[in-house]
């Protein structure tokens, strides 16, 4: 199986922004640790989109989540060969009020 191309849409772009912001008040160097690691995670999902959790199904789409860097899960779909990170949240949200 080829690599999928990974498109970051510009809600989970915010969602990292955030993360990144919350987490470099007490430690810059662990906010650039974990978006790095989300980083690896886009990267594994790429090439396994099935690794994550089926955990909605709508009606023309299949949205996966997929944990990363401890209690923050990343919230995907794919289409074709790519893979679209929705959200990255963290495990304390409510992921049914956000979709």
């Amino acid at each position: 199986m080829s690599k999928l191309d990974v498109i970051i849409t510009p809600t989970a772009e915010k969602d990292m922004q955030n993360i990144f912001d919350y987490i470099a008040q007490d430690n810059i160097s662990k906010a650039i640790e974990i978006i790095n690691s989300f980083e690896k995670r886009f990267d594994s999902l790429a090439m396994f989109p099935e690794s994550g959790t089926a955990k909605f199904k709508f009606i023309l789409r299949d949205i996966r989540c997929a944990i990363a860097a401890g209690h923050y899960q990343i919230i995907y779909t794919r289409r074709n060969d790519v893979l679209y990170i929705l959200r990255v949240l963290t495990g304390y949200q409510d992921l049914f009020a956000i979709l």
